[in-house]
């Protein structure tokens, strides 16, 4: 009696949340297709934040449901897993083999997590991909104490004539005013990865994750975007549009329970030849119900993944996973 009440109570702190409606199936991807890499990139929003509601009026909690997070993670049938705001880096491995069952997953921490100890990950599906460098820090991100480095990882598909390429994984500086940061950090990221490629002669590059676009005070969000994609373009990175149109929701400034749709999280290409990209960046979760209107989470319409997963909403994108070097790299 003692050990099945000990299993009880462990479920619902694992599960604890809201008594509403969960993860739904629909508002997750379908199996990637036999013949792609399919590469997540997802902000667990400070994953596990096992903390009191901040805020019971407007209808939230801060902590994350552990259920919902695995249910997420077994059906995003990712082959790599590009992870932001990691703050329990040993919870969460054992969390992640839980949801994906039988597959065999690799999974590394920045050492790294800036002011907040936010640390980014890369997990992998050991049986899809090799690892060709282990994963590392690049703190060419970090100008002062409490900036998060980037991390990369470069890997090589298990597949007879597949593909390889180099994953790098961002978390920029937030809020205005930190604009002019973030310029900065894309300038460092363009020009490490302008080294990477010349010292390993592979410009097949992955550049993804959250760069907290919050906008600049004059151009606003459409300025701070065209002068990010100009700098990386630098470094022969083109940006993958999100045919879902946002990849996460915010208080929008007025604490009303009423949270905006915004756009924060970003893959980049370099390299790769034509034909490889399959399937488009898109936004799961809350961004795919809502279509990013409005999100509205106070006491009685509380929205579980938003409030007890995450503010961010996973993107998923696959690349054909076969070495078409030398074709023309247009597309």
């Amino acid at each position: 009696m003692t050990a099945l009440l000990a299993l009880v109570l462990r479920g619902r702190l694992r599960c604890g949340g809201f008594a509403g409606p969960g993860v739904a199936l629909e508002e997750l991807p379908p199996a990637a297709l036999d013949d792609n890499v399919r590469i997540v990139s997802w902000n667990v929003r400070n994953f596990p934040l096992d903390e009191r509601p901040q805020d019971p009026d407007l209808g939230f909690s801060r902590r994350t449901n552990i259920c919902d997070l695995e249910t997420v993670l077994g059906h995003l049938d990712a082959d790599i897993l590009a992870l932001q705001e990691v703050n329990d880096t040993r919870r969460f491995p054992p969390i992640l083999r839980r949801a994906v069952g039988d597959r065999r997953m690799g999974v590394r921490f920045s050492t790294g997590g800036g002011r907040f100890g936010q640390h980014l990950g890369i997990a992998w599906d050991l049986d899809a991909l090799e690892l060709v460098s282990e994963p590392f820090d690049v703190t060419e991100t970090v100008f002062e104490k409490g900036m998060r480095p980037a991390f990369a990882a470069s890997f090589r598909s298990r597949r007879p004539g597949g593909i390889d390429f180099t994953v790098i994984v961002v978390h920029l500086e937030s809020g205005l005013q930190n604009v002019s940061d973030r310029r900065r950090q894309n300038r460092a990221v363009a020009e490490w990865i302008e080294e990477w490629v010349e010292t390993t002669g592979d410009p097949d590059v992955v550049l993804l994750g959250d760069f907290n676009t919050t906008g600049s005070p004059r151009g606003g969000f459409e300025g701070e975007l065209q002068s990010m994609k100009t700098i990386l373009a630098r470094a022969g990175l083109r940006l993958l549009p999100n045919t879902t149109g946002c990849s996460s929701y915010w208080e929008g400034g007025d604490r009303d329970g009423v949270q905006e749709a915004s756009l924060l999280d970003f893959v980049f290409l370099g390299g790769f030849s034509a034909g490889q990209p399959v399937v488009p960046v898109q936004a799961w979760l809350h961004c795919a119900r809502l279509e990013c209107a409005d999100l509205v989470s106070r006491p009685g319409q509380e929205d579980g993944t938003f409030w007890d997963v995450s503010d961010h909403c996973p993107l998923t994108f696959e690349i054909r996973d076969v070495d078409l070097e030398g074709q023309n790299s247009e597309f």
